[in-house]
C-alpha cells in the first residue's frame, strides 16, 4: 500500500495511505524520535547485549588476566550507559 507524506512537523510524520488503485484508504502516523530518545534506545540495546556478554564471562572457570582487564573495561562502559539512562543524561553515547 503506497503511503504519501502529507505533513512532517518534526515530531510526527503523517501519511495518506492508498490502495493499488490509488484510492485513499486511510492515514498513517509515525513518531520521529528525538536525539535523546534515539540515544536512550541505543543504550537500552547495548544493555540487552551486555547481559549476554556478562553471562559468557561468568561461565569462564579461570579467566586470563587479559579477559579480566577486558571485562573491567566492558563493565565500566556498561555502568556509564546505565548511569546516563538513570540520570537522563542522553546527549551522547560516548564511553558506553
Amino acid at each position: 500500500m503506497p503511503r504519501i507524506l502529507i505533513s512532517d512537523d518534526g515530531v510526527t510524520r503523517r501519511y495518506r495511505v492508498t490502495n493499488a488503485g490509488g484510492q485513499e484508504i486511510g492515514f498513517d502516523e509515525e513518531h520521529i524520535p528525538t536525539v535523546e530518545e534515539s540515544i536512550a534506545e541505543t543504550l537500552r540495546s547495548r544493555a540487552r547485549t551486555a547481559l549476554d556478554a556478562n553471562a559468557t564471562y561468568l561461565n569462564i572457570a579461570s579467566p586470563s588476566n587479559a579477559q579480566v582487564v577486558a571485562q573491567v573495561r566492558r563493565l565500566t562502559q556498561e555502568c556509564s550507559g546505565m548511569i546516563r539512562l538513570v540520570l537522563g543524561v542522553l546527549d551522547t553515547t560516548d564511553g558506553t
